[in-house]
């Protein structure tokens, strides 16, 4: 209390007012993946053009910008870019800090990078880019902005036309006067193995071949991928034996001419197909398998492929990152404290949609399997349910059909959560890199481009659905309705095309077995509503805990819901009916108060999307009513 001691007029301001609760973003992206160059920190940007500047363009192998400028072309106006690479970083000359990353190109080939760093005149230096037999120098170089010569580093090894052709430079000692402390240190630098080569990623082959089994059912009882290291196409031929009920031949020939035969079976044992093929010495020296039945009740006899012959394409003919290239799905989970991958964006408040639409990338071109695809999506999953104001978008594996992607999201994947969305196929686009030809790509990047198109033009509580695809010129497989009856029910949103209406969204559900959780506009808006009365009474902390204060707060979000039930995101002829806020000696009991907490108890009745239109149509008499 302010002391009066001399007689006088005092004026005082008292803060006897609410406090709006403003409402936060709903549309933050943030992706991860692969980028020509920038920073490995998640970076915002607000355009296409910034990312440009920033990151580079399209490149070869690499999802992400397509997937980015699918972003912001359907309605996405911010998004995280949270770099992936095998970068190598060159220190400063003086301190312990970092002066260049140094990654390669993911065109560059197979062959290591390397980099050789030599000192100048007056803080000048040479770099010597070093691949295979090859050599490229750049001298006179600086790492001031605003070198008078136009020999700052990142202007000269990034230029397309004169610049690096196998490698990518961000300048990481930050804005200090000091160029010769800025400098890179002397010395030589190795990358990891770079990888790629210059086909877009959706031309080359998957790197394996599911086998169905005999049940008649499209659903594939065995994967097959080549062994690391194997290189040309492989044969993989399947043969009966006479006599046997169990047992199958299972034939390996590769392009160069060696040839393998195993006899195996589905039933555990000595036979049994994983055991023999993946069996260390005695096993294949071409090829791995996975058994995906799992526990069904199929005997080993019916689970066997039908007799036939597929094609196999080995590993230098499928890599887009390449076979050898050091990059895992740990890569992609990242670290909190290190701030990489997922792990890096808990550090960030605002992000509220989570992409990696690399890592099928990385599956397709079989540097990671389909149980590195499932650590990943489940890390993204696992992340936003501990986050609780984001949801991941899910990229559908590629080259399945409506009866595969069912079985692999209920009997291989088994998610369940009501943190992440799963769309179905892939689309097919312009191709970035080879004018005049088309690609597919994952749908998560256009997807979350309309999801913020559709919070921007009619809110969060809208499902995003039925929305056109903007930039979508076909799908990797049509579907038909038959078809989505049996993947809308299990949380697959399908992406189909439409005549005279183009190529829509025709799904909006999580992957949640909980019915309250089953539409994804319920839990993005449950994740709005949550996320701005978190934000916008942080004023109550430390705050007396009165009825004065319970009744300030009940102010504060009663206004703050009126608004969002105004805007048609709750349902309800009347307030009343759409929600409801207790704050008050019910719920903040002595005992609680003692503890030191004031307890505000919230009830809203979100709308529901009209998912099913019916119309009951009848006959009536003539004259009837």
């Amino acid at each position: 209390m302010p002391q009066y001691l001399s007689p006088g007029v005092y004026v005082e301001e008292v803060d006897r007012g609410s406090k709006p609760i403003e409402g936060v973003g709903t549309s933050i992206a943030a992706f991860v993946g692969f980028a020509e160059k920038g920073p490995r920190a998640a970076t915002l940007v607000t355009s296409w053009e910034q990312y440009q500047l920033t990151f580079g363009g399209f490149i070869a192998g690499a999802f992400m910008p397509a997937s980015v400028y699918g972003f912001f072309l359907n309605g996405g106006t911010r998004a995280y870019i949270m770099r992936v690479s095998p970068a190598v970083t060159i220190p400063q000359k003086s301190g312990a800090g970092t002066a260049l990353e140094v990654t390669p190109l993911l065109s560059a080939g197979d062959e290591a990078v390397s980099v050789t760093v030599s000192d100048g005149a007056a803080g000048r230096y040479k770099l010597t880019v070093h691949r295979g037999d090859t050599t490229e120098t750049f001298d006179d170089l600086s790492s001031n902005k605003k070198d008078k010569a136009g020999r700052y580093v990142e202007d000269v090894i990034n230029d397309a036309a004169k610049g690096s052709k196998f490698v990518r430079v961000h300048d990481a000692s930050g804005n200090r006067a000091d160029a010769d402390v800025r400098a890179p240190k002397s010395g030589s630098y190795s990358s990891p193995s770079s990888g790629g080569d210059n086909k877009p990623a959706a031309e080359l082959p998957p790197a394996s071949v599911r086998l169905n089994a005999r049940t008649g059912e499209d659903v594939p009882a065995v994967e097959l991928r080549p062994a690391p290291g194997v290189s040309g196409s492989l044969t993989v031929a399947v043969e009966e034996i006479a006599g046997q009920d169990e047992l199958f031949k299972l034939i390996v020939k590769a392009s160069s001419g060696e040839s393998e035969s195993f006899d195996v079976s589905f039933k555990k044992g000595p036979q049994y197909l994983e055991s023999v093929i993946n069996g260390g010495r005695t096993g294949s020296k071409l090829v791995r398998v996975r058994d995906l039945t799992g526990d069904s009740p199929t005997s080993p006899a019916d689970k066997r492929p039908n007799p036939g012959q597929s094609t196999l394409a080995g590993a230098t003919e499928t890599k887009a990152l390449s076979s050898k290239i050091t990059l895992t799905s740990a890569d992609f989970t990242g670290d909190v404290m290190s701030r990489t991958g997922l792990g890096g964006l808990e550090a960030l408040d605002d992000v509220t949609i989570v992409m990696c639409p690399d890592l099928m990338s990385l599956y397709q071109k079989g540097v990671v399997d389909m149980k590195g695809v499932q650590v990943v999506q489940t890390a993204m999953m696992n992340h936003c349910e501990a986050m609780k104001n984001r949801v991941a978008i899910l990229d559908a594996p590629p080259g399945m059909n409506a009866q595969q992607i069912r079985n692999w999201r209920m009997r291989e994947a088994n998610y369940d959560s009501k943190y992440a969305a799963l769309y179905f196929p892939w689309i097919e686009v312009d191709d970035p890199v080879n004018k005049g030809k088309t690609t597919l790509i994952p749908p998560s990047g256009h997807m979350a481009g309309i999801w913020a198109r559709s919070d921007s033009e009619r809110g969060v509580h809208k499902a995003p659905a039925n929305e056109i695809v903007r930039g979508a010129i076909g799908l990797e497989m049509q579907i038909t309705m038959g078809e989505q009856d049996g993947l809308n029910p299990e949380g697959i949103n399908c992406i189909r095309a439409f005549p005279g209406r183009g190529i829509r969204v025709w799904g909006a559900r999580t992957l949640s077995s909980d019915p309250s959780w089953r539409y994804l506009n319920v839990r993005r808006l449950f994740n709005y509503v949550e996320a701005s009365i978190e934000r916008g009474t942080q004023w109550v902390v430390f705050e007396p805990n009165d009825f004065d204060l319970w009744q300030r707060i009940k102010q504060d979000i009663n206004a703050f819901l009126t608004t969002v039930w105004l805007n048609g995101a709750l349902f309800g002829q009347t307030t009343d009916q759409a929600y409801f806020v207790r704050c008050d000696d019910s719920t903040n009991l002595p005992a609680t108060i003692d503890l030191g907490m004031v307890i505000t108890e919230i009830g809203i009745a979100p709308v529901k999307p009209a998912e099913f239109v019916i119309f009951r149509i009848g006959q009536m008499t003539q004259g009837g009513a």
